[in-house]
């Protein structure tokens, strides 16, 4: 489970055993480096679950060369659509 996968969960968005872990698409849209081996990582995530339903996040977290996550991660649902 990634870090968008728990905050779903977590804020009670989806159910993770409901989704389609084949379908999820996963994008680096910026990394920006800071200091000293700290980058900014911006990634967007699409999800899906088995009835068709998409749901779309964004994070942002602080990673290092030795660490992917040094910080606390910041995730926004920037969409969600439902298939009737």
């Amino acid at each position: 489970m990634n870090m968008a996968e728990a905050w779903m969960q977590n804020a009670e968005i989806v159910d993770i055993p409901s989704l389609d872990e084949s379908k999820t698409k996963i994008k680096l849209l910026a990394l920006g480096k800071k200091k000293k081996g700290l980058y900014t990582q911006i990634y967007h995530f699409v999800f899906y679950d088995r009835k068709g339903n998409s749901y779309e996040v964004i994070t942002k977290n602080e990673a290092s060369d030795d660490e992917c996550s040094m910080s606390d991660v910041d995730s926004y649902l920037i969409s969600k659509s439902h298939i009737h």
